[in-house]
């Protein structure tokens, strides 16, 4: 089943969204940038951390720069060719291998760039999980543009039944002492919510305006993890933290792709 995800976060207008947690940003972010960019909007891709380098099937071109009035500039001539690409301040080398990271803007350098008005969506990787599936920010993360308008928070599904520990959870102590599940215990749907509504409620502070926050459940690749996705949204929902819940397998090529209704407490497929 092939589901809008602009459809269902109703993504009309223009905005920025940030996406942060852990379990397939840079898929979920690239995704809307492809169905955003479809439909006639401009988008640009980037990140106030670091993420590998764009794939051109990603990103058509990448603007490198450390400064803003060039990046407003190189994007405008960018846009008369394509209607997303990415940008960042660098390339680095990633230690100890062959791939090529893509360092990005400081939050304020993002919310300087959308009020030049050059795209209708900046997407953001405002998070950094070292290729887990679940993780608690520290002090200094996420790092959010201030003029967010839709905050997303990413959790993959794969982790339910883990052990807590820092092979399945980025900063697993931070983890537990967040949600009160012992390093060691399985991982559960209860401490998912607990952590989910924590990292939301904790970006809030960062950001100047009204946002719509969403949680993003991962890798529902079969009907038991779905089944997984509606327990945490059930668990979240009765926090009152997050107005869309989405439960979906960004990496099936049937796209299973859920909304949990906060209304009904139903799940229905996104068509």
């Amino acid at each position: 089943m092939t589901g809008s995800l602009i459809k269902i976060l109703k993504l009309n207008g223009q905005g920025i969204i940030s996406i942060i947690g852990a379990g397939g940003k840079t898929s979920l972010m690239f995704r809307l940038a492809k169905e955003l960019a479809e439909s006639g909007k401009k988008v640009l891709t980037t990140t106030t951390t670091k993420i590998f380098l764009p794939r051109p099937d990603q990103s058509p071109d990448i603007i490198i720069t450390d400064f803003v009035d060039e990046l407003i500039e190189k994007s405008k001539s960018c846009l008369d060719r394509f209607n997303h690409f990415s940008a960042g301040r660098e390339q680095i080398q990633t230690p100890g291998t062959v791939n090529r990271k893509l360092k990005g803007f400081d939050p304020a350098t993002i919310d300087q760039l959308w009020e030049a008005a050059c795209f209708d969506w900046i997407i953001v990787e405002a998070d950094g999980a070292k290729r887990k599936s679940l993780k608690s920010t520290d002090t200094h993360e996420p790092l959010l543009p201030g003029m967010t308008t839709h905050l997303i928070h990413v959790t993959g599904l794969d982790v339910v039944g883990k052990t807590l520990d820092d092979n399945h959870v980025h900063r697993a102590e931070l983890f537990s002492n967040n949600t009160g599940l012992l390093l060691g215990e399985s991982i559960d749907e209860q401490s998912i919510a607990a952590s989910a509504a924590f990292e939301i409620e904790k970006a809030e502070a960062a950001i100047s305006a009204a946002f719509l926050s969403v949680l993003f459940l991962n890798k529902a690749d079969n009907i038991g993890k779905v089944r997984q996705g509606e327990k945490i949204a059930e668990l979240i929902n009765a926090r009152n933290v997050v107005d869309k819940i989405i439960i979906a397998s960004l990496m099936d090529k049937k796209f299973i792709q859920y909304c949990f209704d906060i209304q009904s407490k139903e799940t229905k497929e996104i068509k």
